[in-house]
């Protein structure tokens, strides 16, 4: 009796053949559609921001690659002067912004405007930078 109830599979499928594709992150990333790998050193504004004649969409933070020991000495000691205290200033907005106007090339003035969400965003591609490799 149990011969009956079971069908085989082709008579599920009408007898056609199905594809039987191995589950693996190769064959799936050929099959689904490719996500827009986003730059991490490319802060996204979330609404246009003017400074000055220009307006700004977005802030690029590439120059972090090319920080050298004596540029974050010369960022450590601007940030000491600001007199702001913390035991880990790299994860401060203060030390971020000062980050960014150096590897910017931006003045200052431009950050200290900036909406609270964008600077929370440069902050965190600053850090993200800083920490990517521990």
């Amino acid at each position: 009796m149990t011969e009956n109830k079971e069908q085989k599979r082709e008579d599920m499928i009408g007898g056609d053949e199905i594809a039987v594709v191995p589950a693996n992150e190769e064959i799936a990333d050929t099959l689904l559609p490719k996500k827009e790998e986003e730059d991490e050193l490319i802060v996204k504004f979330r609404k246009p921001y003017k400074f000055e004649d220009y307006t700004f969409t977005e802030l690029d933070l590439h120059g972090l690659e090319d920080l050298t020991g004596r540029t974050l000495t010369a960022i450590e000691k601007a940030f000491n002067k600001t007199g702001v205290s913390s035991f880990v200033p790299e994860s401060t907005t203060t030390y971020a912004k000062i980050v960014a106007t150096k590897v910017t090339g931006l003045p200052a003035e431009f950050f200290e405007d900036l909406p609270a969400a964008e600077i929370q965003k440069i902050k965190n591609a600053v850090v993200g930078f800083l920490y990517k490799d521990e």
